[in-house]
């Protein structure tokens, strides 16, 4: 493996992660803590890679990879700042580009996300390219689905219901209704181990905003 020179360290839970330079060059090198772990997110990576929605492996060894930097806005950042302006369309597009994201991981690995973290996300060239496939592993694509809903619904800027837009369209892209999900959405929230910041109770907005979709309310005007 070539050397690279450290630029700074990037936050993760499971792995280190850096960004390096070589040769004027910036890339993301990943070390993890073993073999196996380095081999999976690789494979992966290089699967979805061709397709434009992951970025390229530059090399590998041992239990640890070299990947292509994608520069671009983070997905946590653009869908906390369409939920502060309450930006219907923007939460819409965010969910139609993270649709997308999905649905090419479930054509080209036969795979599934497994927890969804739109930290782990980069919006480039209209799309969501996904730069940490460390989770990928067998299931069925509505837990995804849960898994970002429930990630939607801890982190608008504002109330539960202010990422409603976002769930919705979401949705609709899946094909799914919220009361379909709605025991795998409590599992991941109850996973991440986050309370409500209101201290409120997020099964009974859960409970809310279903009955609101399956009766074709328009929620905003009734929370």
């Amino acid at each position: 493996m070539k050397e690279y020179k450290v630029v700074c360290e990037l936050s993760s839970k499971d792995k280190k992660v850096f960004k390096v330079e070589h040769e004027d060059k910036i890339y993301v090198l990943k070390e993890y803590s073993d073999e196996q772990a380095a081999l999976k997110e690789v494979q992966a990576v290089k699967k979805i890679a061709l397709t434009g929605y992951a970025p390229e492996v530059i090399e590998y060894e041992n239990n640890k990879a070299v990947y292509e930097y994608i520069d671009g806005e983070n997905l946590h950042d653009a869908f906390r700042k369409a939920t502060m302006l309450d930006d219907k369309q923007g939460m819409e597009l965010l969910a139609t580009r993270l649709a997308i994201f999905l649905q090419i991981i479930y054509s080209f690995t036969d795979c599934v996300m497994k927890e969804i973290d739109f930290k782990n996300y980069v919006i480039k060239d209209g799309r969501v390219i996904g730069v940490d496939f460390s989770s990928v592993d067998n299931g069925m694509p509505y837990e995804d689905v849960a898994s970002a809903i429930s990630y939607a619904l801890l982190n608008s800027v504002g109330e539960y219901y202010d990422s409603y837009p976002f769930i919705d369209k979401l949705l609709e892209c899946s094909r799914l209704k919220l009361i379909d999900i709605v025991n795998e959405i409590n599992a991941s929230l109850k996973k991440r181990k986050e309370k409500s910041r209101d201290g409120g109770d997020i099964e009974m907005m859960l409970d809310s905003l279903t009955q609101f979709q399956e009766n074709g309310v328009d929620w905003h005007k009734l929370i």
